[in-house]
């Protein structure tokens, strides 16, 4: 297998007590061939003593400091103008790589030069606690594409890309997607290129409490619609205000509004993607329908109508008994009944998480 250059890119900032793992993670990779790109980002703790220590060791290591705090969008797309290499690897400076990631991501972009994305499989974490989650993402181009109409189904910590998406097809992360500016990507390379995920978890990605998904719930579900509209420029969707909301409920399998008339513009909306699926082959059609007959479920389990919910998730031709666990009934009846409010009820949090 030829060995072409890998740019590692890692942001940092107030990263002290993680730092030196995550590097070091990159430093063992069994893959040699790397350039590590770390840049500063102003941090106000020791971040930047510890990165220097590892650079006095690695050679490889290249640290940039920003003179201003640029945050995370503009520091990627700085970062990647300092990359040379063929590809680049992307590290989040708190989370830890396995050896052999770089060099599986290199071999599968090395065979398959239709792909210019390939992420992998991943275990989440929390400092402190010794259970680790897996987090499985499709793995078939035309499964996740169809993943990838209502979520992000690429680990961004995890990814490899190569360099020529930015330099040749001039995509970047932009800011009018804060929060989902990786998410954003993801979609409008999909349109242009293939993209993947090996069957492999290859990083342990940390959770934090005060991470951005959490603090900045609102306006990141505001920025997903935005690229919901991404698709919809794409497949000739309407995409007003109404038409994004009602393409954002059936993503959160969460209705805005409370009435059957809602859950049935919901429904059409389904319907209708997939007739256009059919029409257009964006995405498998097996997989397709089966994930939005649980989003359909779902979203009557969420709607908070009682008993006439579940009459009018029967009635639809998405309800498809065989794609249901017996759990999934469960719920759906416990949730009707009580008319559960999504996520924020005590019985809720008991019974289903």
């Amino acid at each position: 297998m030829s060995t072409p250059l890998v740019s590692v890119l890692m942001p940092c900032y107030n990263v002290e007590s993680f730092v030196e793992e995550a590097l070091s993670s990159i430093m063992n990779q069994s893959y040699k061939n790397l350039e590590i790109i770390v840049i500063n980002d102003c941090s106000t703790d020791s971040t930047l003593s510890v990165i220097e220590s590892l650079a006095a060791k690695d050679n490889r290591i290249k640290i940039i400091n920003n003179e201003k705090n640029l945050k995370l969008i503009d520091t990627l797309n700085k970062g990647i103008e300092f990359c040379s290499g063929e590809y680049i690897a992307r590290m989040d400076a708190d989370d830890i790589s396995f050896p052999e990631r770089i060099a599986k991501q290199v071999a599968f972009l090395e065979e398959k030069k239709d792909f210019d994305v390939v992420s992998t499989q991943f275990y989440t974490f929390k400092t402190g606690h010794t259970k680790k989650n897996l987090y499985h993402n499709p793995e078939k181009y035309e499964d996740l594409r169809g993943y990838l109409l209502f979520r992000s189904g690429i680990c961004h910590p995890a990814v490899m890309i190569r360099r020529t998406l930015f330099t040749e097809k001039r995509l970047k992360f932009e800011k009018e997607y804060l929060h989902v500016e990786d998410y954003a990507l993801w979609v409008k390379a999909m349109y242009i290129t293939k993209l993947a995920n090996l069957s492999e978890p290859l990083l342990y990605y940390r959770i934090h409490d005060s991470q951005i998904s959490v603090v900045n719930e609102q306006r990141q579900i505001d920025n997903k619609k935005k690229v919901f509209a991404i698709h919809c420029r794409e497949l000739g969707l309407p995409h007003d205000n109404e038409n994004l909301d009602i393409y954002a409920s059936v993503a959160e399998c969460l209705p805005l509004r409370s009435s059957l008339d809602y859950l049935d513009k919901c429904e059409g909306f389904m319907l209708n993607l997939i007739e256009q699926n059919r029409d257009n082959s964006i995405c498998s059609s097996q997989y397709l329908e089966r994930m939005l007959s649980l989003h359909w479920l779902r979203l009557c389990a969420n709607s908070r109508l009682g008993l006439a919910a579940v009459k009018r998730c029967k009635e639809s031709q998405l309800y498809i008994r065989d794609n249901y666990s017996k759990q999934d009934i469960l719920i759906l009846y416990i949730k009707c009944v009580f008319r559960m409010e999504y996520k924020k009820s005590f019985i809720y949090r008991l019974v289903f998480r």
